[in-house]
């Protein structure tokens, strides 16, 4: 399936051109009282309020210091959050018990009918989910609310293709194919579901599946443990501001989703004042992008700002930081014609690069063009960490997906190349400062418990859909067998809190991503999340936003 692009093509080629005109260096600002912005030298450097958390390293004099101050400058902090754990919904269902509803008794819509045939639990199967108007609607009577399992059985040759799954008429998840002759499983795991009637009903995205029943059992899987995080982060040597942000977010988990955007200038951001002009209320995880810092977008001008907004966010503001990668591919492999510039190669489509045979060692220089450019993310992320700040670090990011370079591969080659990486900056950068949270969206892709610190899931679902999404949630949690921290690293749409919480589905944080999912034309966009919503999604009781963090740097660790 492609990916719908959320990095709108004439936005990058005219910030490509913007930086191509950029001469000056950027040294960072201070707002002064009639909010005017200046240059001014009065910003924190390493060498005062820092100092105590800086980390020592030979290359230090070599690295331009952080200078940026974008707003306030925070003095106070909520250091009465409850961290009472909030109990889970209650799960009445019992663990024996089983329901098989045959799809060729379901309600059939479109083009869907049933064959009959032998080796299927019934009469037969469902043929014919190909086309929008195409349906199989199951009728259900529960007597019991609870956590439950649903298994669409089917056939079909085919690895990954994903159907939706409509609970009530609500978009609720989806199920993916995991290729057979046989008839096989196809879940969605960990359902909320009342006692009472219900319609679950599956709809074609891909389609071409051919579907036997829908089993459902009781969920196990979504318990008391699943929020009480006990790993520690996969680095031993995590500096200590590092240390202190993993702990107060293993202390929400469960708790609270923190808010999250995109807001690629931080505190000078349009996304920030439209939503606090809506809502009151400030975000608490800042999301931004690395791209600008790789050679390809070196080369071409880029002159990258985020290292300075991140520092302001979390040193300034008092916020949390997430970091991605865009990684646009070197300049021997991007195809940087017509169809497809150098501002779109981190698409498989404008990339030449063949990941399998990088990693297989048959593409030498290829390799070494990637070490290279992780070389000089790590050189700007080696900044942040000399000033003390821990960053949320989401690099080959939807790699499952199969839209990106990266993950236009076999699976093992991708882990290979996290792994690379992960070893790479831990070991030989000595970033201290990095929370690794792996968005590879396929159990599949995953590299191992020891270089991930937080699994997390992107959902773009469509229009108005505040749904928990507790299927892809509960896949998230089953990926680590010792249990980590799950969030939602980007959305389209902002969950209802009310159902992650009801659905026992909590996400330690969201990510709404900016154009269009926010703003339309710089002004609050309601095609996604109306305001009506985003209100009571930064008001709810269980939510966290700026204002209610505490001080991070000061975070107990006991």
């Amino acid at each position: 399936m492609e990916k719908k692009m959320k990095l709108n093509a004439s936005k990058i080629a005219a910030a490509a051109i913007a930086a191509l005109l950029c001469t000056a260096v950027f040294t960072g600002c201070k707002k002064t009282d009639d909010s005017s912005v200046s240059a001014e030298s009065e910003a924190p450097t390493a060498s005062s309020e820092n100092s105590e958390s800086t980390t020592d390293t030979t290359e230090e004099s070599s690295k331009p210091a952080i200078v940026g101050v974008f707003g306030e400058i925070r003095t106070e902090f909520n250091d009465s959050l409850d961290l009472t754990k909030y109990p889970l919904t209650q799960n009445d269902v019992p663990s024996d018990f089983e329901l098989v509803l045959e799809a060729e008794n379901a309600e059939l819509s479109g083009g869907c009918n049933a064959v009959e045939a032998d080796g299927f639990s019934g009469s037969g199967y469902v043929t014919g989910l190909n086309r929008d108007t195409d349906s199989i609607a199951f009728k259900v009577t529960l007597e019991n609310s609870g956590m439950y399992d649903l298994d669409f059985r089917c056939k079909t040759p085919d690895t990954g293709r994903v159907n939706y799954v409509f609970i009530d008429g609500k978009h609720s998840g989806d199920v993916k194919t995991n290729g057979s002759e046989e008839v096989n499983d196809s879940y969605m795991k960990g359902i909320y579901l009342e006692a009472g009637e219900h319609t679950i009903t599956l709809s074609p995205q891909w389609g071409y599946v051919d579907y036997d029943s829908l089993v459902i059992t009781a969920n196990t899987s979504i318990n008391d443990d699943t929020y009480n995080i006990t790993e520690p982060l996969s680095n031993p040597n995590a500096d200590d501001h590092t240390q202190r942000l993993y702990k107060f977010l293993c202390d929400v988990y469960g708790n609270y989703s923190l808010t999250g955007q995109f807001a690629d200038k931080g505190r000078q951001s349009s996304e920030l004042s439209r939503i606090q002009q809506a809502t009151g209320k400030e975000f608490a995880v800042l999301g931004m992008d690395m791209m600008d810092y790789a050679s390809q977008n070196v080369k071409n001008g880029a002159n990258g700002r985020t290292i300075e907004f991140a520092y302001d966010w979390y040193e300034n503001a008092g916020g949390i930081v997430q970091l991605c990668w865009h990684w646009s591919s070197p300049e021997q492999y991007a195809k940087n014609d017509e169809n497809n510039p150098w501002y779109k190669s981190f698409y498989k489509e404008a990339s030449n690069i063949d990941l399998d045979k990088i990693m297989n060692g048959e593409d030498n220089e290829g390799y070494e063009l990637l070490m290279n450019d992780i070389d000089l993310i790590a050189d700007q992320l080696e900044r942040l960490r000399d000033m003390g700040v821990p960053v949320i670090w989401r690099p080959l990011h939807e790699a499952a997906g199969g839209w990106f370079w990266w993950g236009n591969c076999e699976p093992e080659s991708y882990k290979k190349l996290w792994n690379t990486m992960y070893d790479k900056m831990t070991n030989e950068h000595n970033l201290t400062n990095l929370i690794w949270m792996w968005n590879g969206q396929d159990p599949e892709w995953y590299p191992g418990d020891e270089t991930v610190d937080i699994i997390s899931y992107d959902i773009y679902a469509g229009n108005h859909v505040y749904e928990s999404f507790g299927g892809t949630f509960t896949e998230c949690v089953e990926t680590s067998p010792k249990g980590k921290l799950v969030a939602l690293s980007e959305n389209g749409c902002v969950m209802d809190p009310e159902l992650t919480m009801k659905n026992n589905a909590r996400w330690l944080f969201w990510g709404t991503w900016a154009d269009p999912f926010t703003l339309k034309n710089y002004m609050l966009n309601e095609e996604y999340t109306e305001k009506d919503m985003l209100i009571k999604a930064y008001n709810s009781d269980r939510t966290l936003t700026l204002d209610e963090l505490p001080n991070l740097k000061t975070y107990p660790l006991d």
